[in-house]
């Protein structure tokens, strides 16, 4: 099988595919955050990744040579940033970086 997004906890341990509840849980770790562990992190297989810090700063980017500058934004809501989590790991690329790429992060995502 053919894994087609991991997420990473804030101690780098790596899971595959996880549902929304386990993306929630993983979410909940950034309480634990601190220097040297400060983010959690969702890559998609096609490259692109959001990564979420505690105070809802997220950054949006694709390490690939070639690929546009990352984006940054702080969102409003943690129900946001689930939204988002889970757009991307879906691969709707496109709709993430719109929704970031707006006035002060664009409209909120609507969490499936």
């Amino acid at each position: 099988m053919t894994v087609t997004y991991s997420m990473h906890d804030n101690m780098g341990e790596a899971f595959d595919e996880p549902d929304e509840a386990r993306i929630r849980e993983i979410l909940a770790e950034l309480s634990n955050a601190d220097e040297e562990h400060p983010d959690v992190s969702l890559k998609h297989e096609s490259g692109w990744a959001l990564s979420v810090f505690p105070d809802k700063f997220v950054r949006w980017e694709n390490a690939e040579p070639g690929q546009p500058e990352p984006v940054d934004a702080i969102l409003s809501s943690w129900e946001d940033i689930v939204g988002l989590l889970l757009m991307t790991a879906r691969g709707e690329i496109e709709e993430v970086t719109s929704a970031l790429s707006g006035p002060s992060g664009g409209p909120a995502p609507t969490p499936i």
